[in-house]
């Protein structure tokens, strides 16, 4: 079995929809798939595999999963088959604020790798019905 190399493990980020209204709940999915022949091992130096943070635009962290919380400290290992995808899934149930967005997810092997994408939160509705009637 192979460690996880670049061509073979890839990664990608879901924000489930592109464009939520400010205060709807937000579905992040962090998923691995192993694009090569052969198994893959992820080792992981604890009980943790994962991690979502949202950044705002100025760079601060507004939302983070992990935060908090404690893991086992234990080594792990987690088996891909060729072909396979892992998910991991959360919500961040309060939504956020309108504004724009930086999400990064991190796989959180031993060698960490991470995946980032952008999201934009609009006003809802009755504040965008307010603007509209301003101007």
């Amino acid at each position: 079995m192979a460690a996880p190399s670049a061509p073979d493990l890839r990664l990608a980020l879901s924000t489930g929809d592109e464009s939520p209204a400010a205060g709807a709940p937000i579905v992040l999915e962090l998923s691995a798939a192993n694009d090569g022949d052969a198994p893959l091992v992820l080792d992981f130096p604890d009980g943790q595999r994962f991690d979502f943070e949202v950044f705002s635009e100025d760079g601060a962290v507004v939302w983070h999963w992990a935060e908090g919380m404690f893991f086992a400290q234990m080594l792990g290992r987690e088996r891909l088959e060729s072909g396979a995808v892992l998910r991991w899934t959360e919500r961040i149930e309060g939504g956020l604020p309108a504004g724009a967005y930086r999400v990064v997810a991190t796989l959180t092997t031993v060698e960490r790798r991470a995946v980032e994408a952008s999201l934009t939160v609009l006003p809802q509705a009755s504040e965008r019905e307010r603007g509209d009637r301003e101007n």
